[in-house]
């Protein structure tokens, strides 16, 4: 899978990493694995730097709705992107989208990302 997960719940967060080309299929599948394994609340970072994808708007917009479908989609927690500077748009994209609906931004490095995901992580109890 072009998308490697490392979860570490300790911090409530999960990082994903997505090396080459993925697919929406293959983005729909990492959404379904947030939505059945209870990590929506989970703080998240999205490294595609080292990937691409072939996704358009209509794609993005798509995933959004599927997120906001989830009965727990008011719970989720924070979203970061790291994105290669020349090959961002799509995360940015997906960032206006869903702004709004929680915290997400976009970075160029992972110690930024790190960090506000950290600030803006709300414990759950």
């Amino acid at each position: 899978m072009p998308i490697h997960l490392d979860i570490s719940h300790l911090d409530r967060l999960v990082i994903a990493v997505v090396l080459g080309e993925v697919t929406p299929d293959d983005i729909a599948g990492v959404v379904r694995e947030f939505r059945t394994t209870g990590l929506n609340h989970y703080g998240k970072i999205i490294d595609t730097s080292a990937g691409s994808s072939p996704i358009d708007e209509n794609r993005l917009a798509a995933i959004a709705a599927f997120m906001r479908a989830d009965p727990n989609a008011a719970s989720r927690g924070p979203l970061a992107f790291v994105v290669d500077p020349k090959r961002g748009a799509q995360a940015v994209k997906f960032a206006e989208i869903t702004a709004g609906e929680r915290p997400v931004k976009v970075f160029n490095n992972l110690r930024e990302a790190r960090k506000w995901v950290r600030e803006n992580t709300k414990i759950q109890r």
